[in-house]
């Protein structure tokens, strides 16, 4: 397995995601902040005295249309955060307009695959059916 490398200008361009999905959040009655420990969970949230956290990322070939793929991958390093209590999983697409969300749960139930990247050879991934995600339309409120 080789792992993706960490690239800082990759983190810069995507790491305002993280204050998009805050904002959707506390439109929907959260109390939400950036975790402040850099190796952690992106998102702590509260609302009505519970725990929600938030890992966030950018696919950037998820265009403007529908999700272009059979299933959803979500690196299986991120797989020590789908154990803490009310742990989701965000993806929006390249321009920000659609959200993708997997519940820890599911995360947790869902079967690991090795595939190539643009960066990496042979790396792990949890594979998730489209099915078992949730869709939020950032410009409408439209659900898939």
């Amino acid at each position: 397995m080789t792992p993706k490398e960490f690239s800082q200008s990759l983190y810069d361009a995507n790491d305002d995601a993280k204050h998009q999905v805050i904002a959707w959040l506390e439109e929907r009655g959260f109390m939400a902040w950036v975790n402040e420990d850099q190796y952690g969970i992106d998102v702590q949230a509260l609302r009505m005295g519970k725990q929600y956290v938030f890992e966030v990322e950018v696919k950037h070939n998820w265009g403007d249309g529908g999700f272009p793929f059979d299933s959803v991958h979500f690196p299986l390093r991120k797989n020590k955060f789908a154990a803490e209590e009310g742990a989701w999983f965000v993806m929006l697409n390249r321009s920000r307009t659609q959200m993708l969300l997997v519940s820890g749960e599911v995360f947790r139930e869902s079967k690991v695959v090795r595939k190539a990247t643009k960066y990496t050879e042979d790396e792990e991934f949890v594979e998730i059916p489209l099915s078992r995600c949730i869709f939020r339309d950032l410009q409408g409120g439209m659900n898939r």
